[in-house]
């Protein structure tokens, strides 16, 4: 007699906990990466985001499937003609607000996610203005024309691993 076959099991939704105001609480690998992307924002240089971007072996995904760079050596070109000002500086202003915002953790199995900003990750259905203001700095100009009463516009995120590898930076 056959065995019935498994029943597929829906995963589990990731566990989100957080906002974290208090950079300390983040392993040594992810803070450095955090610090080394932030340098570059400091610099106002898109240049300068090279060597946080080349320390992984694979490439940050810095946009959705079909508008995303597929090489490490047109990373930065692209960063530069996604920002508004086209030189680059929109992206690290976005890059610098998220990643000196409150961050969220976000588990799924055995991984962890640092992201920036919480708010990304964590549904706030009546923000202070406060969080309102947050949401702005870290949303493209270009996104804004999305936005309404009732839709928010998307947030940048910045997504680090607890390996200290860049994931991801965009809109989700």
């Amino acid at each position: 007699m056959k065995k019935p076959a498994p029943v597929p099991q829906k995963p589990l939704p990731p566990k989100v906990e957080g906002p974290f105001a208090d950079m300390g609480l983040l392993p040594a690998r992810v803070a450095a990466m955090r610090e080394l992307i932030l340098q570059a924002c400091e610099s106002g240089e898109i240049e300068r985001l090279r060597p946080a971007i080349e320390r992984n072996e694979t490439l940050p995904l810095f946009g959705k499937s079909g508008d995303r760079p597929r090489s490490f050596a047109v990373a930065i070109e692209f960063l530069r003609n996604k920002s508004f000002d086209g030189k680059g500086r929109e992206t690290l202003a976005l890059l610098d607000a998220a990643a000196n915002a409150p961050f969220a953790t976000l588990t799924r199995g055995r991984s962890i996610l640092y992201v920036w900003p919480a708010l990304a990750v964590i549904d706030n259905p009546s923000p202070d203005e406060e969080a309102r203001l947050l949401r702005l700095r870290c949303t493209a100009f270009a996104d804004l024309v999305t936005a309404s009463a009732a839709n928010a516009p998307p947030v940048h995120r910045l997504e680090i691993g607890e390996d200290g590898t860049w994931h991801a930076f965009g809109t989700s």
